[in-house]
């Protein structure tokens, strides 16, 4: 049976997925929904909704409530380009279907050379991905933040 692109977070372990992404995602943050490409909507205590991507590791507000959210999310357009959906009906058309703990994700991450083609794509365990993922993007930013700025 083919897997949701959206599922509610109730219906997983949020507290283990999300352990590798503690460095990132406020614990006042609640977890809402979690996609077929692994990544979050979030409710803030200000209504806010937010966004944790495992395609570029960043925690960004999506829409200001959950009204502004349910208009938002009535738009296709908005979907595929919030949430990359259509990375997951790639996948399905090709027969790479996750399962319900499941997530698709990237064999070579696109940020260390990956190409964003279906020959990247497989299905990855959801929490194996969660935590690969939020290892990799706290590496990633803390890296960047060492790196000292050239003087022009």
């Amino acid at each position: 049976m083919l897997r949701p692109f959206f599922t509610g977070a109730e219906h997983v372990d949020a507290t283990a997925l999300l352990d590798e992404w503690r460095w990132l995602v406020p614990p006042s943050e609640t977890p809402l929904f979690l996609t077929a490409m692994g990544d979050w909507v979030f409710g803030s205590p200000d209504g806010s909704l937010w966004l944790l991507s495992m395609l570029d590791g960043s925690y960004s507000k999506i829409a200001d409530d959950s009204v502004q959210y349910n208009q938002l999310n009535k738009s296709q357009k908005w979907i595929e380009e919030t949430f990359q959906s259509v990375w997951f009906d790639i996948a399905v058309g090709n027969e790479i279907k996750p399962g319900e703990a499941e997530c698709l994700g990237w064999k070579l991450h696109p940020l260390l050379g990956g190409k964003f083609e279906v020959g990247n794509l497989q299905c990855f365990s959801m929490l194996v991905y969660q935590s690969l993922m939020g290892q990799l993007h706290c590496q990633l930013q803390q890296r960047a933040k060492a790196i000292p700025e050239k003087k022009p």
